[in-house]
C-alpha cells in the first residue's frame, strides 16, 4: 500500500452547511471526578494565547500564540514500510531513551469527564494502543495536529511534502476555514506522524512546540510497545463550538478510527465489507459525501475508515445522517451497518 493510501480522517461534520449550528449546553455533569492532569515529563510547554489580528499562521482565526519549548527534539519515529501490511511488527527505535511513566489508563466514561488545562496525553484501557490527546481547546488541537491533516488526508494539499506555516494557513483559508476549525477530531498512525516529521526535517520545516510534543508522546508509545503502531486521536474540551453533546460524539467516532488503526482483523474487516458488501452506488454516494469535506476519496483505506467510523459511531444525526446526507433508505443503512458491526470489537 502506498504512502498516499496510508491516512485516516477526522470528524468535521459539525459545520457543514447540511448540519445545524452546535448548540449552547452547559458543561457536562462528569460520572466521575475528573482525573489529574498529570505534568509532561522532560519538558515543559509554556503558552499565551490571546486575541490578536494578523499572525501569519492564525490569522484567519484572528489568533496569536507565544511559546516557549526546552528540551531536546523527540527522537525520530520508526516508519511502516511500503506495502507492510497493518498490524506487522515496526523497526526499532533509531535512538532508545529511557521511560517516564506512560499516560494513564482511562476508559471511555474517564476519558471524556477528564478536563485538560493543558495538552494532555491519556490512554484507553479497552485498548492501550489508543492514545488520545485532549486539548484545552480547538485552538490548540489546530496547532498540534493541522499540518499531519493536510499530509495525509486533504485532497487539495500535497501527499509527498510536509506544508510551512505560510502554505498551512493559505490551505486552511481556501477550505473557508479557521486554523481551530478546520477539523474538530483528529486520529493518525503512530508511523504516520513520524513520516511527517521526517520530511519537515528534510525540507528544513520547522515544526512548533505542540507538534513537537505530539511527537514526544508518538516516541512514548514505541517505548511501551516496540513492535506495535500506536493510534494517536484527539478530543477537544468544551467551549465555543463544542457542547457536550458534541465532544461525546467526537470521541465516540475518533475510537471508532483507533480500533480500525490498531486490530488489523477489524480493519481487514471494513476493508472486506467496503469492497464487497457496499455497492458501487453506495461507495459512490460516501465517497461524494466526504469530497463535500476535502478528503482525499483516491485513498481507499481512509474512504472504508470513515464509513465505518460514520455508520457505526456516529450516532448524533446532527453530524451524521445516512437518509440526509446520501439519500439512504432506513433498510440500506442497516443492511451496511450489520455487516460492519458482524466484525466490529465489543467496544466502542
Amino acid at each position: 500500500m502506498a504512502d498516499d493510501d496510508e491516512a485516516t480522517v477526522r470528524l468535521p461534520r459539525m459545520v457543514q452547511p447540511h448540519a445545524p449550528a452546535p448548540v449552547r449546553d452547559p458543561a457536562p455533569t462528569p460520572t466521575q471526578a475528573p482525573v489529574p492532569t498529570p505534568a509532561p515529563p522532560r519538558r515543559r510547554l509554556g503558552l499565551w494565547l490571546g486575541v490578536a489580528g494578523g499572525a501569519a499562521a492564525m490569522g484567519a482565526a484572528g489568533l496569536s500564540a507565544m511559546w516557549f519549548w526546552s528540551g531536546p527534539p523527540a527522537e525520530a519515529w520508526p516508519e511502516r514500510p511500503l506495502g507492510q501490511p497493518l498490524g506487522q511488527p515496526l523497526a526499532q527505535p533509531r535512538a532508545p531513551v529511557t521511560l517516564a511513566a506512560p499516560p494513564p489508563l482511562l476508559n471511555h466514561a474517564a476519558i471524556l469527564a477528564h478536563q485538560a488545562r493543558e495538552p494532555t496525553a491519556l490512554r484507553w484501557s479497552a485498548n492501550p494502543l489508543v492514545w488520545v490527546l485532549d486539548f484545552p481547546s480547538l485552538e490548540l488541537q489546530g496547532l498540534a495536529m493541522n499540518r499531519a491533516a493536510a499530509l495525509l488526508e486533504k485532497a487539495s494539499t500535497p501527499r509527498d511534502r510536509v506544508l510551512d506555516d505560510a502554505a498551512l494557513a493559505a490551505a486552511i483559508a481556501a477550505d473557508g476555514k479557521l486554523p481551530a476549525t478546520w477539523y474538530f477530531g483528529h486520529n493518525y498512525r503512530a508511523s504516520d506522524l513520524g513520516r511527517m516529521a521526517r520530511l519537515a526535517r528534510e525540507a528544513g520545516i520547522a515544526l512548533n512546540p505542540l507538534e513537537h510534543w505530539v511527537l514526544e508522546q508518538v516516541a512514548a508509545s514505541r517505548r511501551l510497545e516496540p513492535s506495535r503502531d500506536a493510534a494517536f486521536i484527539t478530543l477537544p474540551a468544551l467551549g465555543p463550538g463544542v457542547n457536550a453533546d458534541a465532544r461525546g460524539s467526537v470521541l465516540l467516532h475518533e475510537l471508532g478510527h483507533g480500533q480500525f488503526m490498531t486490530l488489523p482483523f477489524f480493519a481487514a474487516h471494513v476493508m472486506r465489507v467496503w469492497s464487497e458488501g457496499f455497492t458501487a452506488a453506495e461507495r459512490a454516494s460516501m465517497r461524494q459525501f466526504l469530497a463535500a469535506d476535502g478528503y482525499d476519496t483516491r485513498q481507499e483505506e481512509l474512504m472504508a475508515n470513515e464509513a465505518m467510523a460514520y455508520l457505526l459511531y456516529t450516532p448524533d444525526r446532527r453530524f451524521f445522517d445516512p437518509a440526509r446526507d446520501l439519500g439512504w433508505s432506513d433498510a440500506q443503512t442497516g443492511r451496511l451497518r450489520a455487516m460492519l458491526r458482524a466484525g466490529a470489537p465489543s467496544e466502542p
